[in-house]
C-alpha cells in the first residue's frame, strides 16, 4: 500500500477521534513531515473536511464510515473506543490501529508493519479563515 494511504488513514481517523483539523503529521517511520495539503487525491480530504466541518469528537464510537480515497478506491472504517478497523474495498488492505493524544498508531496487515503518525499541526478556523497553529488547538 502506498504510504500515502496511510497518511489518509491517520488523517481521517485522528480527525474522527480528536475532533483536529490536521495541516501536518510527523511520520516516524520515514522520519518526516507530511502536509495534509500536499498528498495526492487531497480532494477527498477536503470533502471530508466539509462534511465533518462541525464534527465533535466522541460521537464516533461504535460507527461505520465508508470514505473516498483516490484512483477509485473506497475506505471501510469501523470505530470503537479510541481503536479503529478497516480495509480499502477493491484491495486486500485491511488495517488496525488506536489514537492516544496526538499519536496515531496503524498496523498494515497486508505489508506486516507498523505505522506511528504525531499530529504535528492543525488548521484553525477565525473569521472565514485558516492558519496552521503547530499546538493544534480545536476548530471553533
Amino acid at each position: 500500500m502506498k504510504s500515502y494511504t496511510h497518511a489518509y488513514i491517520a488523517y481521517i481517523v485522528g480527525r474522527l477521534l480528536t475532533g483536529k483539523r490536521i495541516a501536518s503529521l510527523y511520520d516516524f517511520n520515514q522520519c518526516r513531515h507530511i502536509e495534509i495539503s500536499s498528498l495526492p487525491y487531497v480532494d477527498c480530504i477536503k470533502e471530508f473536511d466539509h462534511i465533518h466541518r462541525h464534527y465533535i469528537p466522541g460521537y464516533s464510537s461504535g460507527c461505520r464510515y465508508l470514505y473516498p480515497c483516490g484512483s477509485g478506491l473506497t475506505m471501510e472504517l469501523s470505530i470503537n473506543g479510541n481503536s479503529f478497523m478497516g480495509h480499502i474495498r477493491g484491495g486486500s488492505f485491511y488495517f488496525v490501529g488506536n489514537v492516544r493524544g496526538d499519536s496515531i498508531y496503524i498496523f498494515d496487515h497486508e505489508e506486516s508493519v507498523h505505522i506511528n503518525y504525531k499530529i504535528s499541526g492543525c488548521l484553525v478556523e477565525r473569521d472565514n479563515s485558516e492558519t496552521v497553529c503547530s499546538n493544534c488547538w480545536y476548530i471553533k
